[in-house]
């Protein structure tokens, strides 16, 4: 094996555990920290312009978005899970296969999506809650970025299969090119060329195009375990059964957040387009601390599949106990800052007085339900890296869909404006609640085997 892949699969096999979810976390926290940015970054020069409608219809694009990298995170997903296993299990020559038979499938996969979106995009925006003001910057937007999902697409799952092998760092430094890239065109093209929205997703796909280029180079490198080479494109049934088995529920989830975000949207245009607008700030402004959380549990996915192969069931539940150590302090590290500076960070997006109002609304609400997500995020992603397909899909479900969708239209009737913004809190808890009993259930299995 190449130098490189024996010091990832040592960093997985025998460095101390605390030690090794942190080098495997911090570069996947600065990864999301840039896709963060990537998000706030078209949201912040926009709002520059005084203009609510242009924040909202990128707001209302997004959800569409969600779609497509659902599909993504099939392969990010499912292909990672699968080729972690696989090298834990020391089975290099499959990780391989399953590695290129994922990057030559996504390509396929993302021209056919940028066909189906850019044919019914009129509709779509529509069905969504679009209003004659927003329409135009929601419709430049979206046909931009869908013209070329297929690198974002790439990007996702290109991404998640580097890290399988425990090269988060190179993952990160792919998002960094393309997050610095954007920040240098967007005031660019938004201000000084003043091309509004369109400005916007242009300077996302320059940025995403970037960032491809170098993960390809990293694969094409001799410093990997795995391969994009046509040769080690070998379509198997059981490469495809293990992808699908763990990508599938992915991409479910992102479908289903999506069409969470679709009625969430619905119900916030009766109540107006500042209401939309603050709404779509305040999302931003929360991924910050969902995605730090989301980064530390996504860092120790590749640990956990790595040992989970290799039947290391004692080290696999270390891991998993100081994640949720790490993700539980890290949440109520963000309450506290959200809770003292919400409204001041909310006003950095947009200077409009109704606006920055129900945003801090959205924020206070949210504050709620954000002390568990470090619990829920940590046990759905080691469902995923062990291949358990069912349990993982239930709980990353029952945030945007099995609790959320019935109790936001439940609250929002009976409640109104209140009910509706904390409908979402509400399902976070009840969905931690789930994860703790199914996960009591693993945590017996994995002693069972340990005898």
């Amino acid at each position: 094996m190449a130098q490189m892949g024996n010091k990832n699969l040592h960093l997985m096999e025998s460095t101390p555990v605390w030690t090794a979810i942190i080098r495997l976390a911090l570069p996947m926290m600065f990864s999301m920290i840039a896709q963060l940015v990537y998000n706030m970054t078209d949201t912040f020069f926009i709002g520059q312009t005084g203009d609510p409608n242009m924040v909202a219809g990128i707001s209302l694009a997004m959800p569409l978005f969600m779609v497509s990298q659902g599909i993504g995170n099939i392969f990010g997903v499912g292909a990672s899970s699968y080729i972690s296993r696989m090298l834990g299990a020391r089975e290099a020559e499959t990780a391989k296969r399953t590695n290129a038979v994922s990057f030559y499938t996504t390509i396929m996969a993302g021209f056919v999506i940028t066909i189906a979106l850019l044919l019914f995009r009129k509709p779509i925006l529509h069905v969504i809650g679009t209003s004659d003001a927003t329409f135009v910057h929601a419709d430049s937007y979206f046909s931009i970025i869908s013209s070329f999902i297929v690198i974002a697409l790439l990007n996702i799952s290109l991404a998640g299969q580097i890290r399988s092998e425990g090269a988060t760092d190179k993952a990160m430094v792919g998002t960094l090119i393309g997050i610095i890239i954007n920040i240098i065109l967007d005031p660019v093209f938004i201000s000084v060329l003043n091309m509004g929205t369109a400005g916007a997703a242009w300077a996302t796909v320059i940025g995403q195009a970037a960032s491809l280029g170098y993960l390809l180079w990293c694969f094409i490198s001799p410093h990997t375990m795995l391969s994009i080479h046509p040769r080690d494109f070998k379509p198997s049934g059981k490469i495809y059964r293990e992808i699908l088995k763990i990508g599938l529920p992915a991409a479910l989830s992102n479908i289903v957040m999506s069409l969470a975000m679709a009625v969430r949207n619905l119900m916030a245009a009766s109540y107006g387009d500042m209401v939309i607008a603050g709404m779509g700030v305040t999302i931003r402004v929360e991924s910050l601390s969902f995605m730090l959380i989301m980064a530390l549990a996504m860092g120790y996915q590749p640990f956990a599949g790595f040992n989970y192969g290799a039947k290391n069931y004692g080290r696999l539940k270390k891991g998993m106990k100081i994640t949720l150590v790490y993700t539980t302090a890290l949440a109520l590290f963000f309450v506290g800052v959200f809770a003292l500076a919400g409204r001041s960070i909310i006003a950095l997006f947009i200077n409009d007085a109704q606006t920055i109002a129900a945003g801090a609304t959205f924020l206070h609400a949210f504050l709620f339900g954000l002390p568990v997500m470090g619990i829920q995020m940590t046990i759905m992603i080691t469902f995923q890296a062990l291949g358990k397909p069912v349990l993982g899909t239930i709980v990353s479900l029952g945030r945007q869909c099995l609790f959320y969708i019935p109790l936001v239209y439940v609250l929002n009737h009976f409640s109104g404006f209140e009910g509706f913004v904390y409908s979402q809190p509400l399902a976070d808890i009840a969905t931690t609640v789930v994860a703790l009993i199914l996960v009591s259930g693993l945590l017996k299995e994995l002693k069972h085997h340990e005898k």
